[in-house]
Order: C-alpha cells, then structure tokens, then sequence
C-alpha cells in the first residue's frame, strides 16, 4: 500500500517537473509551433486531474489521524489555514490571472498578438518569489494528517524544494539578468531572508 502511494505521488512530481523543464517546453514548442499556446491550460488541467485522482485514492486508504489538531491548537490551525488560502489568492491576483491559468496565451495567438512578458516585484511579489509555494508548504501541514497524508505531504514538500530550483533554472533562461536581480533583491520561499537561489 505504502508503496504504491509513494510511486504514485514521485511520479507525479516528476510528471509535474518534466512539464516545467526548460529544455522540454522548448522541445515542445518547437514540436507543436503556435499551438504551444495551449501548453500552459494542458499543464493546469493535467496537474488539477492527476492531484484530485491520487489524492482520492490516497484519502480512501487510510482515516485513522495520526497528527490531529486539538483546542485550543486548532485556533492556530484554522488561523494557518486561513492564512495559506489568502496568500494563495493573493499570489494569484498578484499574477496575470488569465495568463496563469494558460488563457491569455490562447487569446494571444488568435489576436496574433504576443505582449512581452516581464517580471513583476510588487505586492507580495516583493516579499517572495514563491508565495503559492510557502502557503502550500504551511496549508499541507496545518491540516489533520494521517501516517499517509505524512508521506505524502513529505514527498511534496521534498518536491515543492526541488520544483523550485527547476523553476529558477527556467525564469533565468527566460528574463536573463533581469531575473538574477530581483533573486538578490526578493528571497524565494521564506519572507525576509534574503538568499535563496
């Protein structure tokens, strides 16, 4: 059982990091020409399908809660959980929203008109440069876990750590000195500490 769940959540962090791989989004690119333009709503559609599946699965092996919020603790978990989701949101917004979820891309190459793209540093993105990140990290373990939801939550945070250094390799490639600037300047993952690259 153990098992199977850790194949199941290592591949889809594997699947998740190819799919963000610099070398094989420009090898895609390169493959699907202006049609790349719906890479970015496959990807989101791929990751949204393939996390509510293995989590489903994963929820129906084991109920028995291992770490389990109690009062007067659970004020600090509701407080936690309510803090990810807001900076969740936040991040969101602080984003092109339409460009995030991969539909910008798509109007873009019907109006055949591609706007350069450019690197924000305001609101929260001037604090850190992974905010969906870190409120992931703090929602997975704010929450009633189980000794699977452990694993999993550890797998994933092992993964969020190395999906990181992938994403950076790529936003260099892609903003060049722009981007080494604003990594001095905004730290990745925890506000206020200023080098992590």
């Amino acid at each position: 059982m153990y098992i199977i769940v850790i194949m199941m959540w290592v591949g889809f962090a594997f699947i998740h990091s190819l799919l963000i791989d610099f070398r094989f989004s420009a090898w895609t690119g390169r493959l699907l020409g202006r049609y790349y333009a719906f890479y970015r709503i496959f990807y989101n559609l791929l990751s949204i399908l393939l996390f509510m599946t293995f989590q489903k699965y994963t929820k129906s092996l084991d109920k028995k809660f291992v770490i389990k919020f109690v009062p007067p603790w659970t004020i600090l978990q509701y407080g936690l959980i309510i803090f990810s989701c807001l900076i969740i949101l936040w991040a969101f917004l602080s984003y092109d929203p339409l460009e995030f979820i991969g539909i910008r891309q798509i109007k873009e190459i019907r109006e055949k008109n591609t706007l350069p793209k450019t690197i924000t540093d305001k609101g929260l993105l001037g604090i850190v440069r992974h905010p969906m990140y870190l409120a992931t990290i703090v929602l997975m373990w704010s929450l009633n876990s189980t000794r699977i939801d452990i694993m999993v939550h550890t797998i994933l945070t092992g993964y969020i750590l190395i999906g990181i250094r992938l994403e950076e390799k790529k936003l260099v490639k892609q903003f060049g000195l722009s981007y080494m600037i604003y990594q001095k300047k905004i730290p990745a993952l925890i506000p206020f500490i200023r080098r992590v690259k």
